[in-house]
């Protein structure tokens, strides 16, 4: 009796830490894909506000 009472503590212990890292597992990839979600209109932000600049210079010197 006392084995299945400790077999079942040991199950339900894996199985809570299962859950956690199940958990922390998926904050991670919810993280790491919004942020690269966020890195391409990031880019056009920046390419954009390059290309301004470059033709706000080329129009100066005409």
């Amino acid at each position: 009796m006392k084995a299945l009472n400790r077999t079942v503590k040991i199950i339900s212990h894996y199985k809570a830490i299962n859950t956690i890292n199940d958990f922390l597992i998926g904050i991670w990839l919810f993280i790491l894909g919004s942020v690269q979600l966020l890195i391409r209109p990031t880019i056009k932000l920046v390419h954009d506000f390059h290309l301004r600049k470059y033709l706000k210079e080329g129009y100066r010197n005409k």
